[in-house]
């Protein structure tokens, strides 16, 4: 009597590995300890493969770092727009720095990523940071900014809303105080009233023009956060 062959054993399916996976694997590792975390040797490990296998899907540790750049801009600007649409004036400011507050604090490695990109030259970035500003620069041409001011309102919402998020991240507002919501660090408040003083800006009618040359509008080099 021929005895039964032993099942072969089950081979466990792993998922291939992509240029897309290598981008996620290393953003996660940005936003969970920083973009200086983000090495190959790093991102194999978590991929469970090699360092040489990843060459495969990129070209370099730089080119790592502007696949991460663009992922993330186009994730915020996806997120951007959404709030962006639909609204007009003061509430878009507001919607939209709100969303800067919230996506930076779940993703700081993603937004290291953004302003730290090599390759200043790159085309792909360019677009990338374009698409990403649109929705607030909409929202101040729409306050009757010329170009210029429109660039250097652009840059004081940008430092004004990365600055708190940068402050509250290093928990320079966690204590709460006198007025503030039971159990609340008063922050929410702290954050919406920064941004009216930068609205009361913008309706004043007295925004500063830009002295010297105007910036051109389409220098596109400018992130969105």
């Amino acid at each position: 009597m021929v005895s039964p062959r032993p099942p072969r054993p089950v081979t466990k399916l792993t998922r291939p590995i992509t240029p897309e996976r290598v981008v996620a694997t290393a953003l996660d590792i940005a936003d969970k300890d920083s973009l200086r975390a983000v090495t190959l040797g790093r991102v194999a490990r978590e991929l469970g493969c090699h360092v040489t296998s990843l060459y495969t899907h990129i070209e370099s540790i730089d080119d790592l770092f502007e696949r991460m750049a663009l992922a993330a801009m186009s994730e915020l600007a996806n997120e951007l727009w959404a709030v962006a649409l639909g609204r007009s004036g003061d509430d878009a400011v507001l919607a939209i720095a709100r969303v800067q507050r919230t996506y930076s604090g779940r993703h700081p490695g993603r937004v290291q990523a953004m302003h730290a990109s090599p390759g200043s030259g790159s085309l792909a970035l360019d677009d990338a940071a374009l698409r990403l500003a649109e929705p607030i620069r909409a929202v101040l041409r729409s306050h009757g900014l010329d170009d210029a001011q429109v660039r250097h309102a652009h840059r004081i919402f940008s430092a004004m809303t990365r600055g708190f998020v940068q402050g509250e991240a290093a928990g320079a507002y966690a204590r709460g105080f006198p007025g503030a919501p039971e159990g609340s660090s008063g922050a929410d408040a702290t954050f919406d009233h920064m941004v009216e003083l930068f609205l009361l800006g913008l309706r004043s009618g007295h925004w500063p023009r830009a002295q010297g040359s105007p910036v051109p509008a389409n220098n596109s080099r400018e992130r969105g956060n």
